[in-house]
């Protein structure tokens, strides 16, 4: 039999973070513009696919969807009054600070990874992410746990759409068994569960959903669900 678990990313393997906004500023700042938090998160708001989920974008590959947003951060500098000879280079740097971004993984993170691992779970990512957060997980260590990604900048809908998750579950082979963990109520638990999977919520406690404070406790929590 099949067993899989669906991992979300920031806030439940990693820490919640603000990546985009603090590479967009930094990039701003290394050729010497300033950029306030308030108008780069109001900005990136209106155009990070993660917070427009009803968008269908599955006629970009990653690639795509990189150049539709750095489009947009080149409209934005221009707003900003940024010198024409400093827009690209913004953008690049911008990019490259994402993928560079200094995250940081959950402590019990890796040895929970390797738990369900070694009990036959295959271990895969499915995020509203950029498309080289693989790179993130290898830097972090964790990408040997692993089995694959399913990123939404790269399958083009975005968590808690259904596509995503149907998506991810026929690439992996339609496991028998398969868990949905993440932070989220609505993207992870409830975009899960209207894909025939189990969820559970972790770093977060919301009445009438499957909870664990961290991440550890799903030992026991799928443990009750499942004979090893």
């Amino acid at each position: 039999m099949k067993k899989a678990i669906f991992w979300d990313s920031d806030g439940t393997l990693l820490y919640g973070n603000e990546s985009f906004l603090f590479s967009l500023i930094r990039a701003f700042e290394k050729y010497g513009y300033s950029l306030e938090e308030n108008d780069a998160r109001s900005f990136l708001r209106t155009v990070c696919s993660w917070f427009i989920p009803e968008k269908d974008h599955s006629d970009k590959d990653g690639e795509a969807w990189w150049h539709e947003l750095l489009e947009e951060v080149r409209n934005f500098c221009e707003e900003q009054g940024v010198d024409a000879s400093d827009v690209t280079r913004i953008c690049e740097t911008f990019r490259e600070n994402v993928v560079a971004y200094e995250y940081e993984m959950y402590s019990d993170a890796k040895a929970v990874l390797q738990y369900f691992k070694e009990k036959g779970f295959e271990n895969y990512i499915i995020s509203n992410n950029f498309p080289e957060l693989g790179k993130v997980f290898e830097r972090l260590g964790l990408d040997t746990e692993i089995s694959g990604y399913f990123l939404s900048a790269s399958v083009g809908y975005e968590k808690p759409r259904k596509e995503i998750f149907e998506y991810a579950i026929r690439e992996v082979g339609n496991p028998e068994i398969k868990y949905m963990i993440g932070d989220n109520p609505v993207a992870d638990y409830e975009g899960g569960l209207a894909a025939g999977m189990t969820p559970i919520l972790v770093h977060n406690v919301e009445d009438g959903k499957v909870c664990c404070e961290q991440l550890t406790d799903l030992f026991d929590v799928v443990g009750k669900q499942e004979e090893f």
